[in-house]
């Protein structure tokens, strides 16, 4: 489970670690959003991401916090990412250009998620590998290292 800002770089981790572990990648966004771009209903939100969380193996990075718990209980490893607001405001403008919502967005999200995803690191610590990642030099040690429990 991999959690964290936009820009955070959850995508890019979680393919690196699905080719790593040769596992699943899912994106909650593209259960968020459906082929034409519509915002899909919450139930039919939950009830997809869900089901991603029901498989055996998986890597799911993403938001909706309405499946944080169902994944926290069955993730065998937590991320939460958080590098600095500069470097995930960079990275949003490079992929996305200027898109003034996802910029505020990005602005507000530690305010408004990130107790959330500090949470879910402590939720899972007792069952789960849980790895704050807030640089990249952590990140390094984690591509360099693999996930281990430490």
């Amino acid at each position: 489970m991999i959690v964290g800002g936009p820009g955070s770089g959850k995508t890019w981790l979680a393919r690196q670690l699905g080719l790593q572990y040769d596992l699943p990648v899912h994106a909650v966004d593209d259960e968020v959003w459906d082929g034409n771009g519509h915002l899909r209903a919450p139930d039919d939100i939950d009830r997809r991401v869900r089901q991603l969380t029901a498989q055996d193996k998986w890597i799911i990075e993403g938001g909706n916090g309405r499946t944080y718990s169902d994944r926290v209980e069955r993730a065998d490893a937590i991320i939460r990412l958080a590098p600095p607001i500069w470097q995930r405001l960079h990275r949003v403008l490079r992929r996305d250009s200027l898109q003034i919502e996802l910029l505020r967005w990005t602005l507000r999200y530690d305010r408004v998620f990130g107790a959330r995803d500090c949470r879910a690191l402590q939720d899972g610590s007792e069952t789960a590998i849980c790895i704050d990642i807030r640089s990249n030099k952590d990140m390094q040690r984690l591509m360099l290292a693999g996930i281990a429990k430490s």
